[in-house]
């Protein structure tokens, strides 16, 4: 018996910024490193919709290919194929693998939502995080997608840590995160940054130009007189204006990692 699979081939490490639209269209998958490129094998339980989201969506410099293949074990092919990733001190693993490094571990589900630890952005994020002192600090994680930043800042020290999206898919996602990290002291909410009250200590903002030039003023005011905002998910042809959006921040430090950059703000003190 043989089954519709939707091939698509991109760059590595774009499928961080696949939305959960794609992910609930797409059904299975299961990645494969080939050279500087990324394959991404689905298997859509409607093929001709996935095919219609593919072509309106914003994905570029993509080949999408349909094929007819015999019916395989999936999960098998899954556990395969996806490796451990290692960012500064932390090691970022799915459910089913183990590690015999030195440091901190994360455990989260491949496919669900935005962070699984392979994207520039995410890793920018991380390594952002080392150079703020977490320990006892009110952290908001905005447009968390699967939790990794918040979990992360847990380990960290951080308390108390809300995770926050607008996709109630990214929601269950991060749910699933944290019962994998045993970490449901974690607060999960669905929101944009307009419907956030309060203010917090730390900001974790991996989102993307558009959005930060859209939000900019109600992400500011969620940082606390003192407090840091770390942003990612920045093209470098944007770095620039991105750098000037959050005035009269102060911007602490930048760091850039192939085509995306992150910044460290530090808000009056």
């Amino acid at each position: 018996m043989s089954t519709a699979r939707v091939d698509i081939l991109m760059e590595k490490g774009s499928d961080e910024a696949l939305d959960t639209e794609f992910y609930a269209l797409s059904g299975g998958i299961w990645l494969e490193e080939q050279g500087g490129s990324l394959l991404m094998k689905c298997y859509p339980p409607d093929a001709e919709a996935f095919l219609a989201y593919l072509r309106v969506s914003r994905l570029s410099e993509v080949r999408v290919t349909m094929v007819q293949e015999e019916e395989r074990d999936y999960v098998a092919l899954v556990r395969q194929h996806f490796t451990p990733v290692r960012i500064g001190s932390v090691t970022i693993l799915p459910p089913w693998r183990k590690t015999k490094r030195k440091g901190a571990v994360l455990v989260i589900e491949p496919g669900m939502a935005f962070g699984t630890g392979r994207h520039e952005s995410t890793k920018l994020m991380i390594r952002m995080m080392a150079h703020v002192d977490m320990g006892g600090k009110r952290v908001l994680d905005l447009g968390s997608g699967s939790a990794i930043l918040s979990l992360y800042a847990r380990l960290l020290g951080a308390r108390p840590v809300v995770a926050v999206d607008n996709d109630p898919l990214a929601g269950i996602a991060a749910k699933k995160s944290c019962s994998l990290n045993r970490a449901n002291d974690v607060l999960i909410a669905c929101a944009g940054p307009e419907g956030i009250k309060g203010r917090f200590d730390i900001l974790l903002a991996n989102l993307d130009f558009d959005t930060f030039k859209t939000h900019a003023r109600e992400i500011a005011r969620l940082v606390d007189e003192g407090g840091y905002l770390i942003a990612s998910g920045i093209e470098t042809q944007h770095a620039s204006r991105a750098a000037l959006l959050f005035k009269p921040m102060t911007l602490v430090r930048k760091r850039r990692m192939r085509d995306w950059c992150a910044f460290l703000f530090r808000r009056g003190g």
